[in-house]
């Protein structure tokens, strides 16, 4: 298996970078966060309040994750997908938040219409932000890795919707496995461009 990272940018693998190191995290815990959560769900039901509660949190993880996918793009692929990568956290979040208001008794937005469908609509840019990631970044991974994120961004919908709990288990394990080998990919990268040991970079 041969792996070509020379067009990463330069500025997304900085080694030692708090922030990328962060994001670069973010990859592996969102995706296993997520697991967890969807095995929560599946033994608890879809519509449990302690469960939902931890989703915000996994959301706010997988937001992290987009943005490191954001940051290895180029261009105007960059600009679009920041775009579509901050509607899809927000509509993540948003079904958590809602899955909590069911939990408390309260109307599900899934089953309104009218203003409701704007809330129904952000969710699809969740999985919307893996699948255009995948393509833009195929020729940076490994040949196997964009058809594995491209048919976990399809899952992910299908899974959740309609609330199928051992298709949501599955895509959780999909989406880890695509996003952990982006990690090590980058980080093998960042530590490509390393300076060696003892290297002083002020001489």
């Amino acid at each position: 298996m041969t792996t070509s990272t020379t067009s990463i940018p330069k500025a997304a693998v900085r080694p030692g970078d708090p922030t990328l190191r962060m994001l670069d995290a973010a990859l592996v815990l969102a995706p296993l966060a997520y697991l967890a959560l969807d095995c929560s769900y599946a033994v608890r039901g879809w519509n449990d309040g302690s469960t939902a509660s931890v989703h915000g949190l996994a959301a706010a993880l997988y937001g992290l994750a987009a943005l490191r996918l954001v940051a290895l793009t180029r261009g105007r692929t960059r600009a679009v997908l920041l775009v579509i990568a901050i509607l899809g956290i927000i509509g993540n979040a948003g079904v958590g938040e809602n899955t909590v208001h069911v939990a408390l008794g309260g109307n599900d937005l899934f089953d309104e219409s009218g203003p409701a469908n704007v809330f129904k609509a952000m969710g699809f840019f969740f999985p919307l932000t893996f699948l255009v990631a995948a393509a833009a970044l195929r020729k940076q991974m490994p040949a196997w890795w964009a058809p594995l994120l491209g048919l976990g961004a399809v899952l992910f919908p299908i899974a959740h919707v309609a609330n199928i709990s051992w298709l949501a288990v599955l895509d959780a394990a999909i989406m880890l496995i695509a996003l952990g080998t982006c990690a090590a990919v980058v980080r093998a990268s960042a530590d490509a461009s390393a300076p060696p040991a003892g290297f002083d970079s002020a001489v």
